[in-house]
């Protein structure tokens, strides 16, 4: 069945952003390229400080923040979690974050980020047989063609396994076409490192276990929330389906698909700006979100390790401990 810690971050170069998406692109895909036939990850300025988090978002506003109080010790059923102020750059809450853990569909967050970086939005793409035989029915259509944008909206919101595996299959083809979904997954891979999010490792595209022992995809709680970190600053507009509780996706036939969130508890996280679900056997529970507690302060809270239900308990949890250590500062 699928479906101690740094507290402040020091002033490392942030990743700057592309404001020109085709260069952005290039740029990207040079890097991996030469990553896959070149035999190592060239493009990192300098070594990544590994008792620091890889990045840092930049604020334009001269006010200092307040910093937030760390939050108490919480009651949660999850085995891992993390709780990452964007603004201060400072955990509030850490447990077992940096232990490596089945991501399950959180996978689908580096999904989509490569795909959204290599191959444009409006980019037609037909459904594979392969894809179709991905675990989990979506209800896609062998043959029928989405965009790159559509079939994302779909891997994120309702975690579609036919979708993901659709839409890394068709940007696997820049990397070599001999296998394009094995290309992507070490694009993944290669892409993680350019971060610095050294415990993400991926063997597929869309996390399902693959077998009783050997899951999908792994990584700790804290570099899932610096990934989260690294989307709502650079692209913000890959979570937007995922604020949604459902949604409506139309093929280039004119057929439509309905889609409803994996999460259930999108409309009770005050200023949501994005989520993700994940639940195998071997991950259990786990969910990553962003909200904005409050005059542009993002907050990342992750999860891994719960249950099925209990991973949305533990979240909001974390929600309601933040709103309250604000409230102290007010």
């Amino acid at each position: 069945m699928n479906e101690e810690y740094p507290d402040i971050k020091e002033d490392t170069p942030s990743m700057t952003q592309d404001r020109f998406p085709v260069l952005a692109q290039l740029s990207v895909l040079g890097i991996i390229m030469f990553s896959l036939f070149g035999g190592f990850i060239f493009g990192v300025e300098e070594p990544i400080n590994t008792d620091t988090p890889p990045l840092i978002i930049s604020d334009s506003s001269k006010q200092s923040p307040v910093v937030l109080e760390k939050i108490d010790e919480p009651p949660l059923r999850a085995t891992a979690a993390y709780v990452w102020d964007v603004r201060t750059q400072r955990a509030l809450y850490s447990k077992n974050a940096f232990e490596e853990l089945p991501l399950a569909s959180i996978t689908k967050l580096m999904t989509a980020l490569l795909a959204h970086e290599l191959m444009e939005s409006s980019q037609p793409t037909t459904i594979s047989l392969n894809a179709i035989r991905q675990e989990g029915s979506s209800g896609l259509l062998a043959g029928e063609e989405l965009t790159a944008d559509e079939l994302r909206e779909l891997a994120l919101i309702s975690s579609s396994n036919d979708a993901a595996f659709a839409l890394a299959a068709s940007v696997g083809v820049l990397l070599g076409d001999n296998d394009p979904t094995a290309q992507f997954i070490r694009g993944m891979n290669i892409r993680a490192d350019m971060l610095g999010l050294e415990t993400l490792e991926f063997w597929n595209t869309t996390g399902l276990d693959l077998s009783l022992t050997k899951p999908g995809s792994i990584g700790s709680a804290r570099d899932v929330s610096f990934l989260m970190e690294y989307i709502i600053t650079e692209y913000p507009e890959i979570l937007e389906p995922t604020m949604k509780a459902s949604t409506r996706v139309y093929n280039s036939s004119g057929d439509y698909h309905d889609a409803n969130n994996t999460n259930p508890i999108v409309l009770d996280i005050p200023n949501l700006l994005g989520s993700k679900t994940g639940f195998t056997d071997l991950a259990g529970g786990n969910l990553t979100i962003a909200f904005d507690a409050g005059l542009n302060r993002p907050i990342i809270i992750t999860v891994l390790g719960s249950t099925r239900d209990e991973r949305f308990t533990d979240v909001l949890t974390l929600v309601q401990a933040v709103q309250e250590s604000i409230g102290k500062q007010e």
